[in-house]
C-alpha cells in the first residue's frame, strides 16, 4: 500500500523547518571558519547547510512554479557537487593525511587508493549532475520568456 502524500501546509512546515535548520548550520559554520581545524571542516558545514536549506526551499516553493523548483533544485545539486568536490580535492584531505603520518611527506595507505579514487568519481558524477541541472534550470527559463 503507497503512503499518502502529505498536505501543502505538511510540505510548508517540513519545508520552513528544513529552511531553518540549515540556516542554522550555516551560522555555526561560520562562526568557526577562522578557527583551526579540528575535526570538521567549518567549509564542510557551510556547504551541507545551504544544500539543506535549498532542500527546504523547493519543499515550500509553490508546485504550480515549475521555474522556481528548477532553479532551487538546480543550487541544491550544485551544493552538494561542491561539498563532495571539497572531500575529494580539497586541502582537508591532504591536511589530514600529514598529520597522521609522522613523515614530512605525504604519504597514503595503499588500501586508502580505493576510496579516494571512489570519492573522485562520486564527485565527478555529482558535477555532471549539476551542470545537468543548471542546463534544465535555464533552458526552463529561455522557453517561458
Amino acid at each position: 500500500m503507497a503512503a499518502k502524500r502529505p498536505s501543502r501546509r505538511h510540505q510548508v512546515a517540513a519545508g520552513l523547518i528544513g529552511i531553518m535548520l540549515g540556516l542554522g548550520v550555516v551560522a555555526l559554520a561560520v562562526l568557526h571558519i577562522s578557527k583551526p581545524v579540528v575535526r570538521l571542516d567549518p567549509v564542510i558545514g557551510v556547504i551541507g547547510g545551504a544544500a539543506f536549506a535549498f532542500v527546504g526551499a523547493i519543499l515550500v516553493a509553490p508546485e504550480r512554479n515549475k521555474k522556481l523548483r528548477a532553479w532551487f533544485g538546480a543550487l541544491m545539486v550544485t551544493s552538494i557537487a561542491t561539498l563532495f568536490d571539497w572531500l575529494a580535492f580539497g586541502p582537508v584531505s591532504h591536511a589530514a593525511a600529514a598529520v597522521s603520518n609522522s613523515n614530512l611527506g605525504v604519504r597514503t595507505h595503499f588500501w586508502e587508493a580505493p576510496g579516494r579514487v571512489m570519492l573522485a568519481c562520486g564527485a565527478l558524477l555529482f558535477t555532471l549532475m549539476a551542470l545537468w541541472a543548471w542546463t534544465r534550470a535555464l533552458s526552463k527559463r529561455i522557453r517561458r520568456i
